[in-house]
């Protein structure tokens, strides 16, 4: 039941993208001759972070969490389309449920590390604000840690936290991922800007999908 009830509370923002993609080639094929977004750069940084809603079956193991990450938005010339590239980082304490599975933990927790490459379509709305739709394909690592008494893992190694400890139970795999989203950018004055974003993300993992859904601010330069 669980599963039905977030894919249903995710049509409607696939849908959305749906719409906005299908949408957008017209109206800014012809809105981008006579348009130019203020001191447009053809490569942009970007840093984003917020916070991660989950989903389907990784909610019933794992709360909401938080999220951040960096990448670089490509556009060679003037118009509609880029391509982003982007590296995100996020984070889900265990559920009560999973530790009471696992009654010889006392604390658990999952992380992800996330990579994608994503076609951007974007429509202007008036020569200061714009908005968009992404969707791509990329890779999804993720840890699972159940541990006692404060071991703590990054993604590279596991140590002590507050307490001299054991780790418990541990799963990392490297996973095929993608991802679909929307979001709304806003420029400001030397041609960099910020912006407000949701994506559902999801990772291939086995046995069940790993999905979440990030809303995370930004800032472009």
């Amino acid at each position: 039941m669980e599963r039905v009830n977030s894919r249903t509370r995710i049509l409607p923002a696939l849908a959305l993208v749906g719409c906005v993609a299908g949408a957008a080639p017209a109206f800014a094929q012809g809105y981008y001759s006579s348009y130019r977004y203020p001191a447009e750069r053809p490569v942009q940084w970007y840093v984003n972070g917020g916070g991660g809603i989950t989903e389907g079956d990784t909610a019933a193991s794992f709360n909401n969490g938080w999220t951040f990450g960096a990448g670089v938005n490509i556009k060679p010339a003037p118009g509609p389309f880029a391509l982003r590239l982007g590296l995100d980082y996020s984070y889900f304490d265990a559920s009560d449920q999973l530790i009471a599975a696992n009654p010889s933990a006392d604390y658990g927790y999952m992380q992800t590390l996330t990579g994608f490459a994503d076609g951007v379509l974007e429509m202007p709305v008036n020569p200061w604000t714009r908005i968009y739709a992404m969707a791509g394909p990329g890779f999804g690592w993720r840890g699972i840690y159940l541990t006692s008494n404060g071991v703590y893992c990054t993604p590279f190694f596991c140590g002590p936290g507050y307490g001299s400890g054991a780790l418990v139970g541990r799963d990392t795999s490297t996973n095929f991922a993608w991802n679909a989203g929307v979001g709304i950018d806003f420029a400001l004055p030397g041609g960099q800007s910020w912006f407000l974003e949701a994506r559902y993300e999801r990772l291939e993992t086995s046995f069940a999908p790993t999905e979440f859904i990030p809303i995370r601010v930004g800032f472009r330069f």
